[in-house]
C-alpha cells in the first residue's frame, strides 16, 4: 500500500501530526468517522484532539 494513500485516508503518526490532519477532516463535509485504536491512551488522545 503506497504511503500517500495511507496518508490520505488514515490519521497516523505523532500527536501533532494527527492534530493537523484531523483539522482537515473536521472542516470537511464528512459527518461520520470510523476510529480504531488499540489502547485506552490512544482513545484519550483522539478524544482530546477532537474536543480542542
Amino acid at each position: 500500500v503506497p504511503g500517500a494513500l495511507i496518508d490520505e485516508v488514515a490519521l497516523v503518526g505523532p500527536k501533532a501530526r494527527v492534530k493537523e490532519r484531523l483539522s482537515r477532516w473536521i472542516n470537511s463535509p464528512v459527518t461520520t468517522m470510523n476510529i480504531t485504536v488499540f489502547d485506552i491512551e490512544s482513545l484519550r488522545t483522539v478524544v482530546e484532539l477532537v474536543q480542542e
